[in-house]
């Protein structure tokens, strides 16, 4: 039993104490205002990306990428940016970049890449098999496999900004999968899934969003989300590394997918 200043219920009353409760990156909460709106286009977008520099970069990266970009032709704009990698993806990109700019983790900005570059892995994983799975989104639309996926870790940086600022630089900021949990049960009688869920219900996330996020370290999970969630997490922490360089992420996904081809059986009702 690894012996520490916190407990379950001082973990839980830190966790929950809102009034200076971490909030949702400004840009964050602009791209979702953008995808929600009907009227909504291309431009609106590029404006909201546009007012940062790196999100911009990445985006052109992408698009130049040879993923996007197989006839060498390269583009400087970023509408011809999006255009090429399409709506859906630079949705995606941006939406994963405001996080890992917007919410200031205690920690270097090496383990800040690796930790949201995981996220990106897994929300990418979460939204392909979803699809595998349910491709008439009769059981959830395949935008929330998506953004359950980025969230699901977001448990790791509520503990660390608001329960422990040394959590990242702890072993709990190099484990994964069960002994992570075991680690964080043992230092703060919570584990991440637990605070990720809580924290999802006070920025009023979906339901099965948040109770995905809550149970993405069950196996045994029936809610189809939370199932989901696991098998991706699993699968990105088994053939993934994770220290792959942002925007790497979607081709060693892609890859890694061709490899090891999902088995869907374990979804079997």
């Amino acid at each position: 039993m690894i012996h520490s200043g916190y407990s379950r219920s001082s973990t839980l009353e830190l966790l929950k104490f809102s009034d200076d409760l971490p909030s949702l990156p400004d840009r964050f909460v602009k791209i979702q205002k953008v995808v929600q709106d009907p009227n909504s286009d291309a431009s609106d977008l590029a404006s909201v990306i546009r007012s940062d520099q790196a999100t911009t970069a990445m985006i052109l990266k992408f698009a130049n990428s040879p993923a996007y970009n197989p006839t060498h032709t390269p583009v400087g704009e970023l509408s011809a940016a999006i255009a090429r990698i399409g709506l859906r993806e630079t949705v995606h990109i941006a939406t994963a970049m405001s996080l890992m700019y917007g919410m200031i983790l205690p920690t270097g900005m090496a383990n800040i890449r690796c930790f949201w570059g995981h996220a990106f892995a897994v929300a990418m994983v979460c939204e392909k098999m979803a699809h595998a799975v349910d491709p008439d989104q009769q059981r959830c639309s395949h935008e929330r496999a998506f953004m359950t996926g980025l969230l699901h870790d977001i448990g790791r940086a509520a503990l660390g900004m608001r329960v422990d600022f040394t959590y990242f630089e702890r072993e709990t900021g190099h484990l994964h999968q069960d002994a992570l949990i075991q680690a964080e049960e043992e230092i703060y009688g919570v584990n991440h899934a637990e605070a990720g869920m809580q924290l999802l219900r006070l920025w009023l996330f979906p339901d099965d969003i948040f109770t995905a996020v809550g149970e993405h370290h069950r196996p045994d999970s029936t809610h189809f989300l939370g199932s989901i969630c696991y098998q991706a997490n699993l699968f990105c922490n088994t053939h993934l590394s994770d220290r792959i360089p942002f925007d790497a992420v979607h081709d060693a996904v892609q890859q890694a997918i061709i490899e090891h081809p999902f088995d869907l059986s374990v979804f079997a009702d």
